[in-house]
C-alpha cells in the first residue's frame, strides 16, 4: 500500500491527527468511589492507564466528524451509552474506506463493547452506505479449522465465485473447502482473494467485519493481515475486533487502531439505569464501581443479585456475583494459572485494607508473581508492597471461583498478618464459621472505626455481620436495630432498614420494647410516610422505660438526636416540651453539641452568649470531621444562629453524592441551601434544595425533602415564581397536614409571606407572617421568626402599624438577637430603621448602609436601600432618594428577584426619573478608587484588609462596594472577577437592558 494513503501513512496513520503509535482516547483511571464489601476494595488506581470512553482525544483533528446519525434517524447516542465519539470515528472511517479503502482493529477489554459497536458498524455500512457487509467471528473451538473464519466470512456470497477467473476461482474453492487439492501458498490466497473482493466492489462498497480476531484460525488471520496491507484504491473496508493484550495477527503499521476505553460515570449510570431501574442507590453505585465502566457487567451483575438485594433490604455479599458469561471472560486466564499463584491471586483479592500487613507475601511469592504479570491480570507496584488487579471483575471472579473453605483460609491467614485492629477484626469475622461473641465484640469496634472514618455502609455492614456472630438474642436484636437507625438516619435506605428492623424483632421477641428497636423504627417512621406524634410518643417510652444500667451511650445519643428531628419537623410546643425534658434528664451522658441544640436549635432566639461560644469551638474543631452524624449534630445546632462547619457539611454532602450517608447528606444540603438565600446567591440556593428534593425523593425521604423545600420556596417568592408556590400548597395539604408535620405551614407562610412583601401587598404578608409568630412576641421554638425579623417589620409598616412594628423592634432588642450573629444584627438593624420615626430615619438608615458587612447580605441590602429611597421619596427628597432606588434596583436586577425590582423601578419613576442607563453601562464609569476596591475585593480580602492597604476605613470600603454592586449588575462578591472581566476597556456601549429599562 501507498505510504501516502490519507489512513495509512506511518506518520499519520490516524484520522485525528496523531501519529501510529498513539491510541484514540484520552488516559484516566477506573471510577473507584464506592465500597464492595465487609472487605471491602482498596480505592486505589487500577493496573495500567485506561482511556475514559466518550472525550475527545487531546490532539483532535480540526475538522473532526459530528456524531453520528443512523440513516433511519436513530442517533449513536440512542444505541450505545458513551460511545458517541467512537461511533463518530468509526462512521468517518467508514465513509473514507468505503471510497478509497482501509482496515481498522478496534481494540479493548472483555465486555467493554467490541461486538456492540461492530454492530453499529454493521448497520451504518447497510442503512448508511448502502454496503454488502460481510461477517465473521472468531470462535475458540474453531481455531485448528483451517480458513474456519474466512469460510464464514465469505460464505454469504459463496454463489459469486462463478465469476471468478481462473487460476484464483480455484484457489480460492480449495481453501474454502469446496474443492480438493493442495492448500494454495498464501500470496496466491491473498491476490484471489482480493481479485474477488474487487469484483464484489465493483457492484456495491463492501464492508469486512471480523469479531475476536484472537480467536480466530492462523491461517485466517494471516490471510486477512495480507489483506488488510492491500486494500488501497479499493471500496473496501476491513473492520476487525480484538482484546486487549492479546497478540495481533495484523500489521498495525498499516491498520487504523481504535482503543475502546470503559465508557465514564454518567454513561455508566445511564446504562445501569436503563437495563436495571430499580436498583436502590447504594447498589447502583456498588454496581459502577465493580463494573468499572464495562457496559457488558452494568447490565449482567444486577442479575446475580436477589430482589432485596436490588432494592436495598438485603446487604450485598462480600463479592458481587458474578453471572456466568462473565465469569467465562474473566475467570479464563485465572483458571490457567497454578494452585499456588490463584492462592496468592485470592490473598491480594480479599486483603482490603492498604496496609503493609501484605509486603511479606509478595516477596515471598516471586514466580507466582512473575505468572500472574505476564497474563495482565495484576501489577506490583514499584514499592513491591502492594498488588494491583488490572480490572475490579477481575478480583470479583478470582474469589467467586475460590471455595467458602478457600476464601475462609485466607482470610485467617490475612488476619493473622493484619497490622491494625480494623483489618485483623474484618479478616476474623469473614474466617468465623457459627457464632464467636469475642469476634463480634471486636466488630463492633471496627463499627465504630468505620463510622469514624464517615464510611457509614461500612460501618453497617459491619454491625449486621456483628449480630450474626452474636449468641446472645437480645444483643444481637439491638446491633441489627442500631445498623437499621444508621440506615435511616444516616444513610436514607429505608427498605433496607425495614428490613434490618424486622430481622431484630425475629432475632428478640422483646425487641420493640428496647430503645434501640424504637429509636430506629421512630427514625424509619419520621422519615418516610409515618406520623410524628406516633414516632415522639415511641422514643418518649422507651426512654422511660430504659433502665440506666441499660442505657448504652449510643443507643442514647441515636434516641435524642431522632427526637430532635422529630421536634424539629413536628414543630410543636408538646413535643419540644418532651425534648427538653430528656436533654435535662441525660445532658450528662449526651455530646455537648446535642445537648446545645435544645437551645441554639430548638429555640434559637434565646440562646446565650456562653452557649454560643461553647458553640464557636465545637464548630471549629468539627470543620476537619468526616464522622457524618457528629458533623450533622454540630451543623444542626449551628443552623439558626448562623454557625456552620462548612467544609465538614461539604464533605458529608460529597460523600452522600457517591451513595454513602444520603440522610445525613440531603439534611446538610438544606443548610448549604439557606445559607446561600441569605447571602444573595439564588441560583446555588435553587441549585441545592433541587438536588436535595431529588436525592429524598430518590430514597423516600419525605420528611427531610420537605426541608430542602423550604430554601426553594424563598428563592421562589423572591423571584415570583408562583407555580413553585401552588405546588408547594398542594403538596403540604396532601402530605404534611395529614401528618401533623408542623414546621411545614410555617415554611410555606414565610414564602407567602416574602411574595407579598415584593408585590407590596403589605396587609396580606402581615397576615401571613401572624400565622407564625403575633408582632412583638417572639414564640419559643418558632425558630423561623427570628429571621423573618425584618420581614414582620416591613410588613406592619407597609400596612400602617408602625406601633406593632416598633414594638416587634423592641421585643428583638430584648432578647438580645443582635449579638447572636451579624447577619442578625443586620436585620436587626435594618428593622429599626423601617420602624424609625421622621426625626431619626436618616441615621438609622446611614448606620445600615455603612456597616462593613452590609453587602455580605445584598437581598437585604437591597431592602434597605428601597426603603431608604422611598422614605425620603415621601420626604420630597427626590434626588437623595434616585441613587439608593437604582442601587436597588440593580441588586434586585442581578438577583433576578422581578417583584422587587419592579417596586424599585416604579419608586425611582415617582421620583421623576423617566429613564436611566443601564447597570451594565455604569459598569464603566466606575471611579479609580472604586475599580481598586472591586478588585481587590474579587481576589477575596476582607473589607479591613482592603482598607488597611488604600488607607481607607472598613465602613468607607463598604459604603464603595454597595455602590460598586449595582453598577456591575452583582448581588456579592462571587461574582465581581466576572464582572470586572466583562467591563469593556473604553466604556464602549453595552447592549443588555434590565427590569427598569423594560419597565420604562
Amino acid at each position: 500500500m501507498n505510504a501516502s494513503h490519507p489512513l495509512t501513512e506511518k506518520t499519520t496513520a490516524y484520522w485525528d491527527g496523531r501519529s501510529s503509535n498513539e491510541h484514540v482516547g484520552t488516559r484516566g483511571d477506573y471510577p473507584r468511589s464506592a465500597r464492595s464489601s465487609l472487605i471491602g476494595l482498596p480505592n486505589s488506581p487500577s493496573f495500567g492507564d485506561h482511556p475514559v470512553a466518550g472525550q475527545a482525544p487531546a490532539n483532535p483533528m480540526a475538522s473532526s466528524p459530528p456524531p453520528h446519525r443512523f440513516a433511519d434517524g436513530r442517533s449513536a447516542r440512542e444505541q450505545l451509552w458513551g460511545r458517541d465519539y467512537e461511533l463518530a470515528q468509526l462512521a468517518h472511517f467508514l465513509e473514507l474506506a468505503t471510497r478509497t479503502g482501509g482496515a481498522l482493529v478496534v481494540v479493548g477489554e472483555p465486555g467493554v463493547g467490541k461486538t456492540a459497536l461492530l454492530n453499529q458498524v454493521a448497520r451504518q455500512a447497510a442503512h448508511d452506505l448502502h454496503a454488502r457487509q460481510l461477517r465473521g467471528a472468531g470462535f475458540e473451538f474453531e481455531a485448528k479449522l483451517s480458513f474456519a473464519g474466512l469460510h464464514q466470512l465469505m460464505l454469504p456470497v459463496l454463489h459469486t465465485l462463478e465469476g471468478v477467473a481462473e487460476p484464483h476461482r480455484t484457489a480460492l474453492n480449495t481453501a474454502l473447502g469446496m474443492d480438493v487439492g493442495d492448500p494454495p501458498d498464501h500470496i496466491m490466497l491473498t491476490t484471489s482473494l482480493l481479485v474477488w473482493l474487487r469484483q464484489l466492489a465493483a457492484e456495491e462498497p463492501v464492508a469486512l467485519i471480523f469479531d475476536d480476531i484472537q480467536w480466530t484460525d492462523p491461517a485466517t488471520a494471516r490471510i486477512l493481515s495480507l489483506v488488510a496491507r492491500r486494500l488501497e484504491g479499493m471500496p473496501v473496508a476491513l473492520v476487525v475486533s480484538q482484546r486487549t493484550g492479546e497478540g495481533s495477527p495484523l500489521d498495525r503499521r498499516h491498520v487504523v487502531e481504535l482503543e475502546l476505553a470503559p465508557i465514564d460515570a454518567a454513561a455508566s449510570e445511564a446504562l445501569l439505569r436503563e437495563h436495571s431501574p430499580h436498583l436502590h442507590p447504594a447498589v447502583r453505585r456498588r454496581i459502577e464501581h465493580v463494573a468499572a465502566g464495562n457496559p457488558l457487567a452494568l447490565v449482567e451483575l444486577p442479575r446475580g443479585l436477589s430482589t432485596g438485594q436490588e432494592v436495598g433490604s438485603e446487604m450485598l455479599p462480600e463479592s458481587t456475583p458474578l453471572t456466568e458469561r462473565l465469569r467465562r471472560l474473566f475467570a479464563d486466564r485465572v483458571e490457567e494459572l497454578p494452585d499456588s499463584t490463584r492462592e496468592l491471586l485470592l490473598l491480594a483479592a480479599l486483603h482490603g485494607v492498604d496496609d503493609a500487613s501484605f509486603a511479606p507475601l509478595i516477596a515471598a511469592a516471586a514466580d507466582d508473581l512473575v505468572r500472574a504479570e505476564s497474563t495482565g491480570l495484576v501489577h506490583v507496584a514499584r514499592d513491591g508492597q502492594h498488588l494491583r488487579f488490572r480490572h475490579p471483575l477481575t478480583r470479583a471472579a478470582i474469589v467467586e471461583m475460590a471455595t467458602p473453605g478457600d476464601r475462609r483460609s485466607a482470610h485467617a491467614r490475612l488476619a493473622r498478618l493484619a497490622s491494625n485492629p480494623f483489618a485483623r477484626a474484618l479478616h476474623r469475622a469473614e474466617s468465623t464459621v457459627g457464632f464467636d461473641d469475642d469476634v463480634a465484640r471486636d466488630l463492633d469496634d471496627a463499627a465504630i472505626t468505620a463510622l469514624g472514618r464517615g464510611d457509614v455502609v461500612r460501618a453497617i455492614t459491619v454491625m449486621i455481620r456483628a449480630a450474626e456472630l452474636t449468641t446472645d438474642l437480645p444483643r444481637r436484636s439491638r446491633r441489627l436495630a442500631e445498623a437499621a437507625y444508621l440506615g435511616s438516619h444516616v444513610t436514607g435506605r429505608m427498605d433496607g432498614a425495614q428490613a434490618m428492623l424486622h430481622r431484630a424483632r425475629l432475632a428478640n421477641p422483646d425487641a420493640v420494647s428496647t430503645l434501640e428497636s424504637a429509636t430506629a423504627a421512630a427514625s424509619h417512621l419520621a422519615n418516610s410516610e409515618g406520623g410524628v406524634d406516633s414516632a415522639h410518643r415511641m422514643l418518649t417510652a422507651a426512654l422511660d422505660a430504659t433502665p440506666r444500667a441499660e442505657r448504652e451511650p449510643r443507643a442514647l445519643e441515636a434516641a435524642v438526636t431522632t427526637m430532635l428531628f422529630i421536634c424539629a419537623f413536628g414543630g410543636r410546643e408538646e413535643l419540644w416540651a418532651g425534648f427538653e425534658d430528656i436533654v435535662g434528664r441525660f445532658a450528662g451522658e449526651l455530646p455537648r453539641a446535642l445537648s446545645l441544640s435544645n437551645i441554639t436549635f430548638g429555640d434559637p432566639a434565646r440562646s446565650a452568649p456562653s452557649e454560643l461560644r461553647e458553640l464557636d469551638s465545637i464548630v471549629a474543631m468539627t470543620d476537619n470531621d468526616v464522622n457524618p452524624v457528629r458533623v450533622l449534630q454540630v451543623a444542626v445546632a449551628g443552623h439558626y444562629v448562623n454557625r456552620m462547619p462548612k467544609r465538614a457539611v461539604e464533605r458529608v454532602i460529597n460523600d452522600a453524592r457517591a451513595g454513602g450517608a444520603v440522610a445525613a447528606g440531603a439534611t446538610c444540603l438544606i443548610m448549604l441551601a439557606a445559607d446561600a438565600f441569605f447571602e444573595g446567591r439564588w441560583d446555588e440556593a435553587r441549585h441545592l434544595s433541587d438536588e436535595c428534593i431529588a436525592m429524598c425523593e430518590e430514597h423516600g425521604l419525605k420528611t427531610i425533602q420537605w426541608g430542602g423545600m423550604s430554601p426553594r420556596m424563598l428563592v421562589a417568592a423572591g423571584r415570583g415564581d408562583k407555580g413553585f408556590l401552588a405546588y408547594a400548597h398542594e403538596q403540604m395539604r396532601n402530605w404534611a397536614l395529614p401528618r401533623r408535620a408542623g414546621a411545614v405551614p410555617t415554611f410555606v407562610a414565610n414564602a407567602d409571606g416574602l411574595l407579598a412583601l415584593g408585590e407590596g401587598r403589605f396587609r396580606d404578608a402581615y397576615e401571613h407572617y401572624l400565622t407564625i409568630g403575633k408582632p412583638g412576641t417572639f414564640p419559643v421554638h418558632e425558630q423561623v421568626t427570628m429571621w423573618t425579623v425584618l420581614d414582620v417589620v416591613e410588613a406592619c409598616v407597609g400596612s400602617g402599624l408602625l406601633d406593632e412594628a416598633q414594638l416587634h423592634v423592641h421585643a428583638a432588642s430584648n432578647l438580645g438577637l443582635r449579638e447572636i450573629s451579624p447577619r442578625l444584627r443586620l436585620l436587626c438593624d435594618a428593622a429599626a430603621a423601617f420602624a424609625a420615626p421622621d426625626e431619626s430615619y436618616e441615621q438609622a438608615f446611614e448606620t445600615v448602609l455603612a456597616s462593613p458587612l452590609s453587602d455580605t447580605w445584598p437581598f437585604h441590602l437591597a431592602r434597605v436601600e428601597l426603603a431608604y429611597g422611598d422614605r425620603l421619596r415621601h420626604h420630597r427628597e427626590m434626588r437623595r432618594a434616585r441613587p439608593h432606588l437604582e442601587r436597588a434596583a440593580g441588586i434586585f436586577s442581578a438577583l433576578n428577584a422581578l417583584p422587587w425590582a419592579e417596586r424599585a423601578a416604579a419608586a425611582l419613576r415617582a421620583t421623576g426619573q423617566v429613564r436611566r442607563r443601564s447597570f451594565s453601562q455604569e459598569a464603566t464609569d466606575l471611579t479609580p478608587q472604586e475599580k481598586e476596591v472591586a478588585r481587590l475585593a474579587a481576589s477575596g480580602l476582607s473589607n479591613k484588609q482592603i482598607g488597611e492597604r488604600m488607607f481607607l476605613s472598613a465602613r468607607t470600603v463598604s459604603g464603595h462596594l454597595y455602590r460598586v454592586f449595582p453598577k456591575l449588575g452583582v448581588s456579592s462578591r462571587a461574582g465581581l472577577r466576572d464582572a470586572l472581566m466583562a467591563v469593556p476597556p473604553t466604556g464602549g456601549p453595552e447592549t443588555r437592558t434590565t427590569v427598569v429599562d423594560r419597565l420604562e
